[in-house]
């Protein structure tokens, strides 16, 4: 081709065509390569005070990237003793691929002299893990939040 000559398309249409891809496929594409890596957004553990006892609530807030589902399990630990209070489930998307929106969810437990029957009072440990599904052969490790109380009988 010389100098002179148009080309069969012009450079611009070429451009805009590259750039429409790019903005539609590959930028949420990436988005969504990182969210079935990472999987769970974040986990917040909230103990109301170092020392707890029947009566207290716990409460962990979830958000999961929402690309598979995600398992959160809390538990109440004395030594070797541990105990699951709590199991959840957080739903994935219905079009987890590419829906990009967040799922908050939460647990919120009321601690009972049932559930801590078998504890004894002193140091004990509330651990919360958050585990996301397999996803492209590797299941990503859980994100964990613990905190350290005291159990007390006292009402």
């Amino acid at each position: 081709m010389h100098r002179w000559e148009e080309p069969l398309v012009p450079r611009w249409v070429s451009r805009s065509v590259i750039a429409v891809a790019l903005v539609t496929y590959v930028i949420p594409g990436l988005f969504s390569s990182y969210r079935a890596w990472v999987q769970v957004h974040s986990v917040d553990l909230s103990v109301p005070g170092t020392e707890i006892r029947s009566g207290d609530t716990i409460r962990v807030k979830t958000i999961s990237w929402a690309r598979t589902y995600v398992y959160v399990d809390l538990l109440l630990v004395q030594g070797a003793h541990a105990e699951t209070l709590a199991v959840h489930e957080i739903p994935k998307n219905h079009n987890p691929s590419i829906d990009p929106r967040w799922r908050h969810d939460s647990i919120n437990l009321v601690l009972t002299d049932a559930l801590l029957r078998g504890f004894n009072p002193g140091p004990a440990k509330i651990h919360v893990s958050a585990e996301g599904g397999p996803q492209w052969l590797r299941t990503p490790p859980p994100l964990i939040r613990e905190a350290a109380v005291q159990l007390s009988r006292e009402p």
